[in-house]
């Protein structure tokens, strides 16, 4: 029966309204047909097993198909997505069905095949033969396919030079053989590199004798420090490498990601595109952006002699390379942003952005702390932004008429519907300019304001600083000021603390807007072109002078003998929690220059004590 004949007659049946189930039977069919669909089913159904095969003799045809098909991929079980029944054609007592096979391996994988049928007494049973498989195997030939890679594009900082590169390391290791204290040998290198010792020392005494235990991999610079210290040690060998590394550890790792091996969720998550032995994206950028800069990989499916040997190359597609991944970073401000960090209070998460007032360009993202700087709070985080928020809240007063040299009382304490605010460790400055009550973050000053501005303009002004949400093409979150719902609401919010939420990110577009005039929103990509500006803020100038106060004579005198450009900005210690009294956050936006950037150190205490010397430093690692 020909192939052609069979679809016509298959249409004619389905045009009487004949359910597709009985064609078979209606062309002749005594079971031939059933069989062979009955194996399409089983096989991308992972049941060959359940077949009567022929000979009845041969329990394993079903083991011996997954065992020829086991190397396509690195699941347990590997079956087609799609099997399908072109046509069947009868000799006597021996049938031939034609077998159009579809496999999903990353990549479609499709062909045609033949499946021998022979009848024994009433039953038709599928024969095993390699070729059932795929048409151009032979006996004791297996399928396998591998992924090949091309190097991964590269993610370039705003000159357009690979961030991420190949850079030298040296891999520590241990010989069993060459250690005859494998416990002395283990605890000179834990007192020496960041190792579990007891983990190590359990790793060393089950391998074999000539394994090569890796311990750590060390940048050059770093084992060029320690080599006079490990070198002497007995059984401790060393492998040079280059992998593809950042500048430095620490060089923007959040924000960048990381790269390796596809995880079992990934897998999961791809829905068959990414295999358990492909290399790509993890986290960060590199997973966000991961079929750009990785491309598609190319794929192979060889039919393999019982040794392993490639006998014959039954699919080929070629990789197609990745496209770079350009970024506004500036590498020198972006190392100067994480060794700042390191002067933070030890044991203390902290961030650190940095933005280019004038275009909005976003220089470094840093991230520190005991977790490392794989938490990309600098982005994602959500904190009370505390008294960083007073900008806002200062751009809303005056446009509704305060002015800078207008005096507003500064008591201890103040009182909204029976809620009292008070200043930090109790400041009293009484009656004062409100240029003073600003330089000193005073509480009360504001809170005793918040009446002369309404929720929706606090709203407003927030939105005209840069809270608010930036499409930077990776998670951030802009910053959220809900409009308070009562009088007492209102004033915590004036201070940037009831239900207003800021990661480091929106505090530092907050001091870029004031040092530009104008709202430039962030920009982490260099295409597309930057967001439109917003428009000129006429209170700018009065924004500027006060933050200049904040440094002059306010609460960041740190920062005062800074050279170069003057510096500016705003400290904030914002409270959280339910602790009395409660712990704090320690913040501070500024800007120099062509420069803003926003401090945070979490659980910090004073802005002006702990995160405003973080700006010291970063500032004086770029003068």
């Amino acid at each position: 029966m020909s192939r052609r004949w069979t679809a016509a007659a298959v249409a004619l049946v389905l045009l009487a309204g004949v359910a597709v189930w009985q064609v078979p039977r209606l062309l002749g069919d005594d079971g031939h047909g059933a069989a062979a669909e009955s194996f399409a089913r089983a096989w991308t159904d992972g049941a060959l097993a359940d077949l009567p095969w022929d000979p009845v003799s041969d329990p394993d045809a079903a083991t011996r198909i997954e065992a020829v098909t086991a190397g396509l991929t690195p699941a347990p079980q590997e079956r087609p997505a799609e099997v399908t029944v072109a046509s069947v054609t009868r000799d006597g007592g021996r049938a031939t069905a034609q077998l159009e096979v579809r496999w999903e391996l990353g990549v479609p994988w499709r062909y045609e095949t033949t499946l021998p049928l022979q009848k024994v007494g009433d039953v038709w049973r599928p024969v095993l033969r390699p070729s059932v498989v795929h048409p151009d195997l032979t006996d004791g030939q297996l399928l396998r396919s591998r992924i090949v890679q091309t190097d991964r594009a590269p993610i370039t900082d705003r000159d357009g030079a690979p961030i991420v590169q190949g850079r030298p390391v040296v891999v520590v290791g241990v010989q069993p053989s060459r250690a005859p204290d494998a416990a002395a040998t283990v605890a000179r290198l834990a007192a020496l590199v960041d190792v579990d010792g007891d983990a190590l020392l359990r790793r060393v005494q089950a391998a074999r004798p000539d394994a090569f235990v890796e311990v750590i991999t060390l940048r050059r610079p770093a084992y060029d420090a320690q080599r006079a210290e490990l070198r002497p040690i007995p059984g401790v060998v060393f492998r040079e490498e280059q992998r593809q590394l950042a500048p430095t550890s620490a060089f923007a790792r959040a924000l960048l990601g990381a790269v390796g091996p596809a995880t079992a969720e990934v897998v999961e998550a791809s829905g068959g595109k990414v295999r358990a032995d492909q290399v790509v994206g993890l986290s960060g950028l590199q997973e966000r952006y991961d079929a750009q800069l990785g491309g598609t990989p190319g794929f192979l499916v060889e039919a393999v002699d019982a040794e392993g040997q490639p006998v014959q190359v039954l699919l080929d597609q070629a990789a197609e390379p990745g496209a770079p991944l350009q970024l506004t970073l500036d590498p020198r401000v972006q190392q100067a942003a994480d060794a700042a960090l390191e002067s933070a209070p030890e044991g203390k998460r902290a961030a650190l952005v940095v933005l280019q007032p004038s275009t909005g360009d976003v220089l470094a993202v840093a991230n520190a702390g005991p977790d490392g700087p794989g938490a990309d709070r600098a982005l994602t985080g959500r904190y009370p932004p505390g008294s960083t928020f007073k900008i806002a809240s200062t751009l809303a007063l005056l446009r509704e008429g305060l002015t800078v040299d207008e005096v507003v009382p500064c008591p201890a304490t103040t009182t909204v519907q029976g809620k009292s605010f008070k200043n930090a460790e109790d400041e009293v400055l009484g009656d004062q300019p409100f240029r003073t009550d600003f330089a000193h973050s005073c509480n009360t000053a504001f809170v005793g304001s918040a009446d002369r501005i309404t929720a929706q303009q606090l709203q407003q002004a927030a939105r005209d600083v840069g809270y608010g949400e930036h499409d930077l093409g990776v998670g951030a979150f802009g910053g959220e000021v809900p409009a308070g719902a009562d009088p007492v609401e209102h004033a915590a919010q004036v201070i940037g603390q009831g239900k207003v939420l800021a990661s480091p990110l929106a505090v530092a577009v907050s001091a870029a807007t004031v040092a530009a005039g104008r709202l430039r929103p962030p920009r982490l990509l260099m295409e597309p072109a930057a967001p439109a500006p917003g428009d000129p803020l006429p209170q700018a100038a009065d924004l500027q002078a006060l933050t200049r106060a904040v440094v002059t004579e306010g609460t960041a005198p740190v920062l005062r003998d800074v050279p170069g450009e003057p510096v500016s900005g705003k400290t904030g210690t914002a409270e959280y929690g339910t602790e009395v009294p409660p712990r704090t956050h320690a913040w501070f936006a500024g800007y120099s220059g062509d420069l803003a950037f926003a401090v945070l150190v979490e659980d910090g205490g004073f802005g002006g004590a702990v995160a405003a010397p973080v700006a010291r430093d970063l500032l004086l690692r770029l003068r």
